[in-house]
């Protein structure tokens, strides 16, 4: 135990000394760094698990997964008809790729079956919390815009309803969200290339749209690869080193799919959806899974999607349909102050854009869901250039806008998870 807080301790010691907190830290220093990051994760745990639905998930997905990982299968022996499968040569496999149940893995070995799925979303929702505070201490000095920015990540999103919940698909996306939060905070210490693109790509085998960020990583990392003028040759410019890095992190995962998929299904391809028995049959999916003609129905949610209003008690509520992203995180609107002459903006704009172009041609639009659940692949994104738009003070505005975000997501996680009050 006291190997493993020295571990700990000098884990965030440097943390802290990265982002400069600390120039010459001394022994108070680190003790209040290691209280602060506990605290940050203890919270928001706390808050989490008493504002969540207090009863395991029945989509336990992942925790099936892992249990036929532990046996030496890829598949499961039975069709579950409450959870989503595909079928293939008599085999029922899971849709998602597989990284939540691998970090289930431990857990599973250990509680079988019984492991609670939900009890392990809020575990890492909360770590995404203190990832996300050192992930703003690389773009602000202020104190107070650090800590009002992290606790609108943490519970002025739907991030917050997402960790409590615990199903597979809110599960896949936390997950992923750690890894990408995590590969960011890398990029911005501007030092491992590698390790970005392992965190990449650890949160593309969480949820696949996510690899479609990789131009955020090239473009911050745009100062190692790409030298400054003075040769008459683009190609003397350009230093492949740190590019063949970032490749192969996010490589090891993208190849890792393949073999999955390979030896799942004969294919390197992610087909498992395609093999789900009656898909085309949904009336969503009326022009296969993917098409372009879809992407209004997406952006009616996102941008035009309102609560539900009775006339009578509880009087407004919840829609399983969506909610519009400015209802459950208005400060977002300070993403468009955030410019588009620096680096950050243009990497965060083109990922982002990116993303939406994938997930808003899809046929479904995340339900059931507290808001619209596939713009979280992309909000890491949309959190850093909120920051960045915020600027060099926390004013009053900045304040009201995150005030009434996390009202409104206290709103929806109660009104879901303890009084049920939830519609179409």
């Amino acid at each position: 135990m006291i190997l493993g807080f020295n571990i700990w301790e000098s884990f965030t010691l440097e943390l802290w000394v990265n982002i400069g907190i600390m120039q010459n830290p001394k022994s108070e220093d680190r003790r209040f760094s290691i209280i602060v990051c506990i605290l940050l994760f203890v919270i928001t745990f706390l808050i989490y698990y008493f504002t969540s639905e207090g009863l395991p998930t029945a989509y336990n997905n992942f925790v099936l997964l892992a249990e036929a990982f532990l046996h030496g299968r890829l598949y499961l022996t039975e069709d579950l008809k409450w959870i989503e499968l595909a079928f293939y040569e008599g085999r029922y496999y899971i849709l998602p790729p597989p990284m939540p149940a691998i970090l289930l893995l431990p857990f599973v070995a250990i509680f079988g079956l019984s492991t609670n799925q939900t009890l392990a979303s809020i575990f890492i929702g909360s770590l995404n919390i203190p990832i996300a505070f050192l992930v703003v201490c690389k773009i602000t000095q202020q104190r107070a815009i650090r800590f009002w920015t992290t606790a609108m990540f943490g519970f002025g999103t739907i991030h917050w309803w997402l960790s409590t919940a615990g199903g597979v698909w809110s599960f896949s996306q936390v997950t992923s969200v750690t890894f990408l939060l995590l590969a960011i905070y890398i990029t911005l210490l501007g030092k491992r290339p590698f390790l970005s693109g392992v965190f990449l790509g650890a949160s593309y085998w969480s949820r696949l749209p996510t690899i479609l960020s990789l131009p955020f990583f090239i473009v911050m990392y745009s100062d190692k690869w790409l030298k400054r003028p003075g040769e008459s040759s683009i190609l003397k410019r350009i230093n492949l080193k740190p590019l063949i890095y970032l490749a192969l992190g996010v490589g090891i995962f993208v190849l890792l799919n393949f073999i999955y998929n390979f030896v799942r299904f004969g294919t390197p391809l992610d087909v498992a959806y395609y093999l789900k028995p009656g898909i085309f049959d949904e009336h969503w999916y009326e022009k296969g899974i993917f098409d372009i003609t879809y992407i209004p129905r997406h952006l009616r949610i996102i941008f035009a999607a309102f609560p539900i209003f009775l006339p009578k008690a509880p009087y407004v509520m919840p829609s399983w349909g969506g909610m519009a992203i400015w209802i459950t995180t208005p400060a977002f609107i300070y993403a468009l102050f955030a410019g588009i002459r620096n680096k950050l903006a243009i990497g965060c704009w083109i990922s982002i854009l990116l993303i939406a172009i994938v997930e808003f041609t899809h046929g479904t639009t995340g339900f059931s869901q507290f808001g619209y659940r596939f713009a979280v692949d992309f909000y890491p994104f949309l959190f850093l250039l909120t920051v960045k738009g915020i600027g060099d003070r926390i004013r009053w505005h900045h304040k009201v806008l995150i005030t009434i975000g996390v009202l409104v997501n206290l709103w929806g996680v109660l009104w879901i998870n303890k009084f049920g009050w939830i519609g179409w």
